[in-house]
């Protein structure tokens, strides 16, 4: 009996024991949890010229373009982070007009991930087409996002032309600048303040006017699918002007006309007047080595908009923008034949 009793106790200790090892193993789960936050983000752009909750106006131009923008968490996540990316409406046709990353990934403890929007070129000429995403849904687990899209206007335009007029008649004589060979070089400058390689000399042939055609493969081939050109022109010969001493000096403005294949972009503008030289500038010592300003040409998104020292002038879109009028030097130039 002694024995039976010893085993019963024995028993009832052991399951005592058990019991106190499972409750303590129960209020120290909670410590190894780790709490996700609510997930608050934003979407930025990551590509130059483009922007949320409005319209980005591209010229398809023949070439792909793709454009990327970030989904931006405030705080980390411990878990990947989904984000849908759907159409919404529009003209344009998906894998035909345009491509588009259907999910952006925030990878766990990121805190963004990059989605990216292509704009299918082709050697079509289409009338406008339009699209419009959302990026997020409402069903994405962990983020907070605020309604967000992004529109695309997408135009299928051609060559830029553009005509640079001087001539004008010369007072109290029977001819013009022309008539007397009068010659001007108007040159493409790029943001380095060298020639754009697809413009040497193409405007310095020694006509009257001078004509340039601009297309976007060239400013792609250029490096400058987004990006500024300045328009300078040099007196490569004043025909003797000068020295001839016609008082008083009479000035010489450049007159700029523009107009696109396939578009409305058309029209034209003058020098600014501060910029404008006379009839005695060929009296400055080196006076052909001399660039003068006359507008700024920027590229955006295969759309060329002109200003004139950080006044908007004319664009492919309905926008204004500010520009700065660079400094730029001038480079060696052909003999004239």
């Amino acid at each position: 009996m002694k024995k039976i009793k010893l085993n019963y106790l024995f028993l009832s200790l052991l399951v005592a024991s058990l019991s106190v090892t499972s409750c303590s193993t129960d209020d120290a789960t909670g410590d190894s949890v780790i709490e996700v936050n609510d997930g608050a983000a934003v979407v930025v752009p990551v590509s130059q010229h483009v922007t949320m909750n409005s319209i980005n106006y591209v010229n398809e131009g023949g070439f792909d373009k793709t454009l990327t923008y970030a989904v931006t968490l405030q705080e980390v996540q411990p878990v990947d982070v989904h984000v849908r990316v759907s159409f919404v409406s529009g003209t344009a046709t998906e894998d035909e007009d345009f491509e588009y990353d259907h999910e952006v990934v925030i990878p766990a403890w990121s805190l963004s991930g990059e989605g990216t929007i292509t704009i299918l070129g082709d050697s079509e000429v289409e009338s406008m087409e339009t699209f419009t995403l959302k990026i997020g849904s409402m069903y994405d687990a962990n983020i907070d996002l605020a309604d967000t899209t992004v529109t695309f206007e997408i135009t299928d335009y051609g060559d830029l032309d553009v005509t640079f007029a001087w001539d004008r008649t010369i007072p109290g004589y029977p001819f013009t600048l022309c008539d007397i060979g009068y010659d001007v070089d108007v040159l493409l400058l790029d943001s380095n303040g060298d020639q754009a390689e697809s413009q040497v000399w193409t405007a310095a042939t020694g006509d009257c006017p001078e004509t340039m055609t601009l297309s976007i493969s060239e400013v792609a081939a250029d490096g400058l699918v987004d990006g500024e050109y300045t328009i300078v022109f040099n007196v490569y010969d004043d025909a003797t002007l000068a020295s001839a001493g016609i008082t008083p000096a009479f000035d010489i403005p450049m007159t700029v006309s523009y107009s696109r294949a396939n578009s409305p972009f058309a029209g034209s503008f003058v020098q600014d007047a501060a910029d404008v030289i006379d009839s005695d500038f060929g009296n400055t010592p080196n006076y052909d080595t001399i660039n003068i300003y006359v507008a700024t040409l920027t590229v955006e998104n295969g759309i060329y908009t002109f200003s004139k020292n950080g006044n908007y002038q004319a664009s492919g879109r309905m926008a204004s923008r500010s520009y700065v009028n660079p400094s730029k030097s001038r480079t060696s130039r052909p003999s004239r034949f």
